[in-house]
């Protein structure tokens, strides 16, 4: 068992390196800020059986993203702290982030259901998937793609992955139409006009620039640092399965609750108990994010490598026409309502919004970098506190929502109607009255 795991990740590696050398060689895949994971996963498809059949592809590879997404998420939530003093200085920025979050989740619903009368058959779930692709990327795309499959509802995960890959796109295409529009309307007042941002050639990072991948906490000669923050993630992961697996033995409905949640909750435990015996010292952020990290690329390689082919033939239309309406609701709350709200330096936080909004956050962060080279305007600090303060709670829904929407899709449309109410309203009578 363990030999077949090694070779079939082997394998899967291979494939990883293939889209970082294809990232290096084919200059619109950088500028699309399309991951390695993904291009190499899309190569794998399609040497694989389902196009050129020039290998045979493992069957582990269909399986690996949920125990993957369970670290995933175990090391999100881990050694998460949020200042308060950032989150009341930036409430707007807070504010329209959970706006942009809960209106797609909303309008995707609604967009997703009327769709489905249509092409009758995709699930009536999957205009949920909105908040988990163009909102969170391939990450959370994959991760509700396998929870939803999980719970029975098939096809979701393939849908993940489309939405997501076509959000990044849609994120760089119609933010450089904003881009444009914006700085031909005097809008970008922190730009440059002689531009001195210097673009990257390639993906290598120079010495001056290159981040440490971790710190070891401990003396080598006791157990190797990166096996040490190893320990810590599956501790919490396995910890959080005692805790729900109790809790099934008096509750036997909590058998239901997706392994998703036991990483999650565990994490939080381990990390307050750590803090409160003054043993946080011994872990260390960066390295188990990049565990994270690692566990993320060989999800998005291995499903992007199974997507569903003729799913994605059978249903491009209904896909393409949600996607421009998901373009419509970002374009209205970023270039009309943000305008409105925020001061004069709006625009490249405008940006950053509507790149994450409709791809990923690196999205985001390249839009903002055309119209403020020089980071001269607060909306850069501005995003990253409401990223920080919203982005956790993103990570619990992503093994909530799915749940919910199985059982009843309406209650999370009530849900994203309502804060949409209340994030619009606390906007235009605090917000706006603070400029």
């Amino acid at each position: 068992m363990y030999t077949t795991a090694v070779n079939d990740l082997m394998l899967l590696f291979l494939f990883l390196m293939i889209g970082v050398v294809l990232r290096q060689i084919i200059k619109p895949l950088r500028k699309l800020y399309l991951p390695s994971g993904l291009i190499g996963g899309t190569a794998a498809l399609i040497m694989g059986p389902q196009v050129l059949n020039l290998f045979a592809m493992p069957d582990t590879w269909s399986s690996m993203a949920s125990p993957m997404i369970n670290i995933v998420l175990t090391t999100t939530l881990f050694g998460i702290a949020i200042n308060k003093s950032k989150m009341k200085s930036y409430a707007g920025a807070i504010s329209s982030n959970m706006l942009s979050y809960f209106s797609q989740m909303l309008v995707g619903i609604l967009a997703g259901v009327g769709l489905q009368k249509i092409w009758k058959g995709l699930p009536e779930s999957w205009g949920v998937m909105t908040v988990f692709t163009y909102w969170g990327g391939h990450g959370a795309a994959t991760s509700s793609g396998t929870l939803f499959e999980e719970l029975g509802v098939e096809g979701m995960l393939s849908i993940g992955l489309i939405l997501a890959t076509l959000g990044l796109i849609v994120a760089m295409v119609a933010g450089m139409f904003w881009v444009n529009v914006g700085v031909r309307r005097g809008w970008a007042r922190a730009l440059d006009k002689g531009g001195n941002s210097r673009e990257r050639k390639n993906d290598y990072v120079l010495p001056e620039e290159q981040k440490s991948l971790g710190r070891a906490t401990i003396a080598s000669d006791s157990i190797n640092g990166l096996a040490l923050q190893m320990c810590f993630v599956f501790l919490s992961m396995w910890l959080g399965s005692v805790i729900f697996g109790g809790i099934a033995k008096v509750i036997p409905a909590a058998q239901n609750i997706p392994s998703l949640l036991y990483g999650i909750v565990g994490a939080i435990i381990v990390w307050f108990f750590l803090t409160r015996t003054h043993l946080d010292k011994y872990a260390d952020k960066a390295a188990v994010d990049n565990i994270g990290g690692v566990a993320l690329e060989i999800c998005i390689c291995s499903a992007t490598a199974t997507l569903n082919l003729s799913f994605f033939a059978t249903y491009l239309a209904p896909i393409l026409i949600h996607m421009v309406i998901i373009i419509l609701l970002m374009s209205l709350l970023c270039m009309v309502f943000m305008r409105r709200w925020f001061g004069k330096d709006w625009f490249p936080l405008a940006l950053m919004f509507f790149g994450a909004g409709c791809g990923s956050t690196p999205s985001g962060l390249a839009l903002a970098r055309c119209v403020d080279p020089d980071v001269k305007t607060e909306s850069w600090e501005a995003f990253g506190v409401a990223q920080g303060c919203f982005v956790p709670c993103t990570s619990v829904f992503v093994a909530i929502w799915p749940v919910i929407a199985v059982n009843n899709l309406w209650i999370l449309a009530g849900i994203g109607a309502a804060v949409t109410i209340v994030t619009i309203l606390f906007n235009e009578l605090f917000v706006r009255k603070q400029r």
